[in-house]
């Protein structure tokens, strides 16, 4: 699977731009009590994945000079599609921003469709299912409303094993997460990235794909 040219190029803007690295003031909130131990400022980096584990990250870390940021599902919370970002310098903790993926504005959108409709392909395969997925970009992900990223991202997914004959299997819920992670952050030029496209970005950061 080759990775899109443009779209390394957004990333890479994502992963070094410091406008996205900004910190916030972590005095509102200074530390994070949980059932697994507590987060706080100026904890070293190896705690903080004792508490926020690899199977909870969402994103790859970003990394600028001394700076990195990490994003996780925000698994204390009882919000499903909650995720929170820790910003580290030196490799401690210096802060963190929580943050709710509200439902989308799906009302009036192309997107929109009524919950007595009985659909048997959502967005792929192209020319039988009820949205083309193919068109899909990241402006107009949020645009969908929890059930449709679900099946997106099935669907997709199950459209790459049968094109490669392979076995791919993912945990939708992170891709869902990392998908408006992607949609919400990314500079204006990537918006128009077909949804695919991201999907593949996190198949390789998983280790799922091969870049080429």
């Amino acid at each position: 699977m080759k990775r899109p040219l443009i779209l390394l190029i957004i990333f890479s803007f994502i992963s070094i731009n410091p406008l996205l690295a900004e910190e916030p003031s972590a005095k509102k909130e200074d530390r994070i009590v949980t059932r697994l131990g507590t987060v706080y400022v100026g904890m070293p980096e190896d705690k903080l994945y004792t508490i926020f584990q690899k199977k909870d990250q969402v994103l790859i870390p970003h990394r600028i000079l001394s700076k990195e940021w990490i994003v996780f599902r925000d698994w204390p919370s009882k919000k499903s599609n909650d995720v929170i970002t820790f910003y580290l310098k030196d490799g401690k903790v210096t802060g963190w921003e929580r943050r709710y993926n509200s439902a989308p504005a799906n009302k009036g959108s192309i997107y929109e469709y009524s919950h007595r409709e009985n659909i048997y392909k959502w967005f792929f395969p192209a020319g039988k299912a009820r949205w083309d997925g193919s068109k899909l970009n990241l402006l107009d992900w949020n645009k969908l409303k929890k059930v449709q990223k679900v099946m997106f991202i099935l669907e997709y997914i199950s459209e790459i094993n049968k094109q490669f004959g392979t076995h791919v299997s993912v945990n939708v819920e992170k891709y869902i997460i990392g998908m408006d992670h992607y949609s919400d952050n990314c500079p204006e030029a990537c918006k128009r990235i077909p949804a695919g496209d991201a999907v593949n970005e996190m198949l390789i950061s998983d280790g799922k794909a091969n870049p080429e």
